[in-house]
């Protein structure tokens, strides 16, 4: 046994240190054993979050791009497919029964949308056009169409017949509106109008094109207007141009004058009769003074006058030249009737009345009217 104490001393830290160095050791590796725990923990991490985020992009990613589109129901039948038209972009959409039902895309002037009913049928339509837009609506069974449209010089309406021959017609250009009713040649039956500074127009016409009836207002007032079958004027109603009173005038065939009737603006009226000639053979008229007269007329003069005068009423009978021959009425000198006989210039020849006492009289007076004879009853006491 060696017992040399250097030697033993030295062997002694020799193994402090071994068992130092071991323990050492131990806890390195355990160390190690830590950080590479870790180490591969978080590197399953890190791939986890790069699949999420995988995962989210291809979700929704930012752009799409196809030159078609299509989306299909449970029978894999397609509903709906977006692609390419003739003129850019078209989307198509179908019905449960197959059918092509919408369209929408672009045209020539901007988009175009088209509808069709499930036995497809064109039924509607909204399109641009080179002036504006449309939109289009038509009867399944072709029996008629209406049309929307802004164009040009203004907005318009059109109601078409399965031949397509327009048979209502709306438009408005500037500040002017008006709408027509056609027959299926063209020809207008009703059409009305307006415009902002003039008023309104009514139009009434027969089946063969000509005017039947029409009303208009105008700045003064209004009228409205009938005619014939032939189209001729038959009577007219209006108000006059100073607005204070009104005129119906009622022609005849060949669209002359027959029967005028006018309100004046003093409250009075007159109505004249005209002939063949279209010349007036009877006025009859009132005045504001609740006075009236019916006159008869030959050649535009007066030759017969029945009327009411202050005193009561008055008869004139006058020659064709208009000059009275005979005049009756209420005396104005005496409490009753008189009649006076004149010549044709107008000289009183014979005068039968009532004098200042009230009894009868007749004076004949010779041709100047200077000279008289009279002739009366001169009334006694019982």
């Amino acid at each position: 046994m060696n017992n040399n104490p250097i030697i033993d001393e030295t062997l002694s830290q020799r193994m402090e240190r071994l068992e130092a160095s071991l323990a050492e050791l131990k806890h390195a590796d355990l160390r190690a054993r830590r950080w590479k725990t870790l180490a591969v923990t978080a590197g399953v991490a890190l791939i986890a979050l790069a699949g999420v985020a995988a995962t989210q992009s291809a979700r929704t990613p930012d752009v799409i791009r196809a030159r078609r589109f299509e989306v299909v129901d449970q029978n894999d039948k397609i509903v709906l497919l977006a692609g390419i038209g003739q003129n850019g972009g078209q989307i198509d959409v179908w019905g449960n029964n197959g059918t092509n039902v919408l369209r929408f895309g672009a045209n020539n002037d901007g988009g175009d949308l088209a509808i069709w009913n499930t036995e497809g049928k064109g039924v509607a339509g909204l399109y641009a056009t080179a002036q504006g837009g449309r939109v289009e609506a038509v009867m399944p069974d072709g029996s008629g169409s209406a049309l929307l449209r802004a164009e040009g010089t203004g907005p318009a309406m059109v109601i078409a017949d399965g031949q397509s021959h327009p048979r209502i017609v709306a438009t408005m250009a500037g500040s002017s509106t008006g709408m027509s009713v056609r027959t299926a040649d063209g020809k207008e039956l009703v059409a009305m109008g307006a415009s902002d500074g003039d008023g309104g127009i009514v139009r009434v016409s027969q089946a063969d094109g000509n005017v039947a009836a029409q009303m208009v207002a105008f700045s003064g007032g209004g009228s409205v207007a009938c005619a014939n079958r032939g189209g001729s004027r038959a009577a007219v109603l209006e108000s006059t141009s100073d607005t204070t009173g009104g005129t119906l005038t009622l022609f005849a065939v060949d669209g002359s004058e027959a029967i005028s009737a006018m309100a004046h603006s003093d409250s009075g009226a007159r109505i004249t009769l005209f002939g063949s000639q279209h010349q007036p053979l009877a006025v009859f008229e009132a005045g504001n003074n609740d006075a009236g007269m019916i006159a008869f007329l030959q050649g535009g003069a007066r030759v017969a006058g029945l009327g009411s005068s202050v005193n009561g009423g008055l008869l004139n009978l006058a020659k064709p030249d208009g000059k009275a021959v005979i005049i009756a009425g209420a005396a104005s000198d005496a409490d009753g009737g008189a009649i006076s006989v004149r010549s044709g210039t107008g000289s009183q020849l014979v005068r039968v009345g009532v004098d200042r006492i009230g009894a009868g009289e007749i004076a004949v007076y010779d041709g100047p009217g200077t000279r008289k004879r009279v002739l009366s009853a001169v009334s006694t006491s019982p």
